[in-house]
């Protein structure tokens, strides 16, 4: 056995049903200004990539690009904008040729459709053009299936959702569906067919307003975004934003707080349990590629933005981090992981971002429970301070894989037959829980 010294540890953190108060790894980052709402980004390499935004002002202020090198620890600079103008959302996929391919979409005073695109004669990532698709839309989504597949999704002046596509990195477009009285405010392809939209999300209105529609639903493409069906509706809030950490397993946000998962492929949605007091905004989802969620929201009042994480593939989520005590962020709009170890969040005046594997931490003076070693092989060593447990083990899809009660102080569990990937381990104590990922080699 490896000394004490050599082993890897995972501190599993403190959650309550009453409250939570947890701390992570989320720094502000260093993009700053006074006006603009950085409301997505996409990056090609860990640190270099743009962030999108629009001014305080949606409906006439100044949208466009800014880009950073470094992770957003300091200033970025102005790759493109236009005013009026307010830009949305950005996805990015490397070509054949290794170049990466950025699109970014929005619109000018949601009436005019605004596609971002590489400026076709310069061979630069973050030399742009704008393709104007015509007036009557706007657009609040993009996503990329290759360096030339792409769909815009947003609304028409009629109060009806458009998701058009593009096969020529984005010159030209056609729409492929028009989904009544309901509004696309995200896109999000799993694989090249299989990809869900969420309509009737909120929307940023003058002076920092939130307007939130009164019904929402969930759209599937299976045939690789030609055809959208419903899956689900609800009559009386809307959907901000749709992922999927697997084919089967998913999550969406809801306007009013609510965030619903999904076991099957989207067939059935069910109330996740989100253990933070209302009322907010729900803004987005998404997952990392280790399976851990993450999800934004922000109450209207401006007092403060939260980041919520979920273990268990999106049935249960706490809050991971809280913007109350800064003077900026109070707003967030959109979450993006480039890889596990890389995380951003656009917000209001100014970026957060991870600084390692986002995790939560004991708070000071708890009962802390370490399991170890982590990465392991079969057996899993678990270590409590005080008093008995009951221990769950999980899968990402959050499928219970194993249950046992404890009386400690130190209890090995028999994970042998269980397939390599990660886990969740929960910890309960007292009506506390503890909930912590591990990995299976």
């Amino acid at each position: 056995m490896l000394p004490l010294s050599h082993l890897h540890f995972a501190v599993l953190s403190l959650t309550s049903s009453i409250s939570t108060v947890a701390w992570s790894q989320w720094v502000a980052g260093g993009l700053f200004a006074t006006t603009n709402h950085f409301q997505a980004c996409a990056f090609h390499t860990p640190d270099t990539g743009l962030f999108v935004y629009g001014t305080d002002n949606p409906a006439s202020g100044e949208g466009g690009l800014i880009r950073t090198d470094n992770g957003a620890t300091t200033g970025g600079f102005y790759v493109w904008y236009t005013s009026p103008g307010n830009i949305e959302d950005i996805d990015v996929r490397i070509g054949v040729d290794g170049f990466p391919y950025y699109l970014a979409a929005g619109h000018a005073q949601y009436n005019q459709g605004l596609v971002i695109r590489q400026y076709p004669l310069y061979i630069n990532p973050f030399q742009f053009d704008s393709v104007r698709t015509g007036p009557g839309k706007y657009y609040r989504a993009i996503r990329m299936r290759s360096d030339l597949v792409a769909f815009a999704a947003g609304g028409n002046a009629a109060g009806d959702g458009l998701i058009e596509m593009s096969v020529d990195t984005g010159a030209t477009w056609t729409t492929v569906a028009t989904l009544t009285g309901q509004p696309v405010s995200r896109l999000h392809f799993v694989d090249d067919l299989l990809g869900f939209a969420s309509t009737g999300g909120y929307r940023r209105t003058l002076m920092n307003g939130v307007f939130l529609p009164d019904s929402g639903a969930i759209y599937r493409t299976v045939d690789g975004g030609w055809t959208w069906l419903q899956v689900h509706a609800d009559a009386s809030a809307g959907f901000s934003d749709v992922a999927f950490s697997t084919s089967i397993n998913g999550a969406a946000t809801r306007n009013d707080g609510v965030i619903l998962h999904t076991a099957d492929g989207g067939d059935t949605w069910q109330p996740a349990a989100v253990n933070l007091p209302g009322p907010y905004v729900m803004t987005s989802v998404t997952f990392r590629p280790d399976g851990t969620g993450f999800a934004g929201c922000y109450r209207t009042d401006g007092t403060a933005a939260f980041i919520l994480i979920s273990y268990d593939g999106g049935m249960s989520w706490y809050q991971n981090f809280s913007t109350a005590g800064f003077n900026h962020s109070r707003r967030l709009y959109d979450m993006y992981f480039f890889d596990d170890a890389h995380g951003y969040a656009p917000t209001h005046t100014r970026q957060l971002r991870s600084t390692g594997i986002v995790t939560q931490v004991p708070l000071p003076g708890s009962g802390a429970v370490l399991i170890y070693p982590n990465p392991f092989a079969g057996r899993l060593n678990v270590s409590l301070s005080a008093g008995p447990a009951d221990l769950q083990v999980r899968d990402t899809l959050g499928r219970l894989v194993m249950e046992r009660q404890a009386h400690g102080p130190l209890i090995e569990l028999d994970l042998t037959s269980l397939p390599a990937g990660h886990y969740m381990v929960r910890a309960r104590q007292q009506g506390v829980d503890m909930v912590g990922s591990v990995i299976r080699e």
